[in-house]
């Protein structure tokens, strides 16, 4: 408190306290649930699943330092994690989904290069 502030009275100060105690374990709770939710197995699933399409994708577009030694290396450990996702009957929809995006997105990448590699040709035979 400010020493220009008049003290508040018991009452009042009694009754802050208590709501201010009660909104801590209103956070406390909601915090909990967070993090329930964010360690089951399907949000787990996910947020792994996004991180390895990412760091697919990091590789594909040439930003890894992974050699081509290291992602043949790693490809069976890649193929093993996916047929055991696979047999889950619960996280079946979401892989199929994730293969459906990602050879969507593979698509696109590779129809996007091909018109730029020939975008240059085109313009040195006019």
């Amino acid at each position: 408190m400010n020493d220009q502030e008049a003290p508040l009275p018991i009452e009042l100060r009694k009754q802050l306290l208590i709501t201010q105690g009660a909104m801590y374990r209103s956070g406390i709770v909601s915090s909990k649930a967070a993090v329930v939710s964010g360690l089951r197995a399907e949000s787990l699933a996910k947020s792994a699943l996004k991180q390895i399409g990412l760091a697919a994708f990091a590789l594909w577009r040439g930003r890894s330092a992974m050699s081509g030694g290291a992602v043949q290396a790693a490809l069976p450990l890649v193929i093993g994690g996916v047929s055991k996702l696979w047999q889950q009957p619960k996280l079946k929809p979401m892989l199929r989904g994730a293969l459906i995006a990602g050879a969507v997105a593979s698509t696109i990448a590779v129809v996007s290069r091909l018109r730029k590699k020939s975008k240059p040709a085109d313009e040195k035979k006019s």
